[in-house]
């Protein structure tokens, strides 16, 4: 008999939800052979990064804006924001309700956007409720006010039967920055960083894209690419300036970034032979191992594969309205895993010389801590556990 996992993720602004969820999935299907693993989200772009033996339920999805003032989030179709809310809601319960799933693994928000899952959770009793975290959240109080006020407390306390957090411990500790209650605290296992797996030298990188073993490679990827049109511009400026010191750029616009952003910085980049302009890098942690520097944003996942490829990597954090990019970012460059950069400084100053001793200066010689990347699989592990 297989076993039924489902996983749901919201939207998000980005690829950052369904690259892990990807991730998470594709480790199920390894560690339970034979198992039905599916998806619920309302993702409208990278959901080919799906695992192929792992199928679909696609929910109506929104738009995600970030803004100074917060997330602003608008449906792709033309109906009211009740009418979307509703349908979301009725699809995920009706689905949850015929499909049975032993596991539900809830993504980030434990009632789902907007409540959207409550109904689902309340539904199911004989399933089990897993609640994954990605670690740091966002500053203190904002976290505490969305996450642990006494209603949402109340609500993970009665239908969740774990929380895994993937990070690794020695980064971070929920109980040390969060007012986590106790009763929340026993339910939180640390699962390590979810990272997708890749191969162990650069050589053997280099090897399976075709790249010269001796060239200089830089890649660079800001995850979804929504809104990156004025920071690629940035960066762009720099690399032209400092072209000699490497000989070939390969940059993923992401496939958020809007249609004439796309085609503007398309015709910029084709004035150089040897930069490489696209959609997806994919798989981007083989592209990460083969480079000499990644530059990418401040992502959660671009974060667990810098650590997980050892890439030597600048990491610009470009939230607007939360923290969580910046507050990670430099927690791992506080250990020596990775170079920071605020976005106000790569937007305001000629990042040339910055760019060239991150290239020319790789960093970190030596890895201060040892950082456990295989949150995927451990995962995989307490989930079987509980389907049993």
């Amino acid at each position: 008999m297989s076993k039924r996992i489902a996983l749901y993720w919201h939207n998000g602004r980005g690829l950052g939800h369904t690259v892990r969820n990807a991730t998470l999935g594709q480790a199920l299907l390894d560690h339970i052979p034979g198992s039905a693993v599916i998806g619920i989200t309302g993702a409208a772009r990278g959901l080919d990064l799906l695992p192929p033996e792992m199928d679909l339920v696609k929910i109506p999805s929104y738009l995600a804006y970030d803004e100074q003032s917060g997330v602003r989030t608008t449906p792709i179709l033309p109906i009211t924001k009740s009418e979307f809310q509703r349908m979301r809601e009725n699809l995920i319960a009706t689905f949850v309700k015929d499909f049975h799933p032993e596991v539900l693994i809830v993504d980030y928000r434990p009632q789902g956007k907007k409540g959207e899952l409550v109904p689902a959770v309340i539904n199911s009793p004989t399933t089990h409720k897993v609640l994954g975290l990605r670690g740091i959240l966002n500053a203190p109080v904002e976290t505490n006010n969305e996450f642990f006020n006494p209603h949402t407390v109340a609500f993970i306390q009665e239908y969740f039967s774990a929380i895994h957090v993937y990070i690794d411990a020695c980064v971070f500790r929920f109980e040390e920055y969060y007012q986590v209650p106790t009763a929340i605290s026993k339910l939180l296992k640390y699962t390590g960083y979810v990272a997708r797996p890749t191969v162990k030298t650069r050589a053997e990188a280099r090897a399976l894209l075709n790249i010269d073993a001796g060239a200089r490679v830089i890649v660079l990827s800001f995850g979804g690419g929504q809104r990156t049109e004025m920071l690629w511009q940035s960066i762009l400026g720099g690399l032209s300036h400092m072209r000699k010191h490497f000989d070939f750029a390969y940059l993923a616009a992401g496939p958020y970034l809007e249609a004439d952003a796309y085609e503007r910085l398309r015709l910029q980049v084709s004035e150089y032979p040897n930069w490489k302009w696209t959609r997806l890098l994919d798989p981007l942690p083989l592209w990460m191992k083969a480079s000499d520097l990644f530059i990418g944003a401040g992502g959660y996942n671009s974060l667990a594969e810098v650590i997980a490829t050892g890439a030597n990597a600048l990491i610009i954090p470009r939230h607007l309205s939360d923290r969580e990019q910046e507050l990670h970012s430099q927690a791992l460059a506080d250990l020596g895993v990775l170079r920071v950069a605020s976005l106000q400084m790569i937007m305001s100053e000629d990042v040339t010389k910055l760019l060239e001793a991150c290239l020319l200066e790789p960093y970190p010689e030596k890895r201060q801590v040892q950082i456990v990347t295989h949150g995927a699989q451990e995962n995989a592990r307490l989930i079987e556990l509980l389907a049993r």
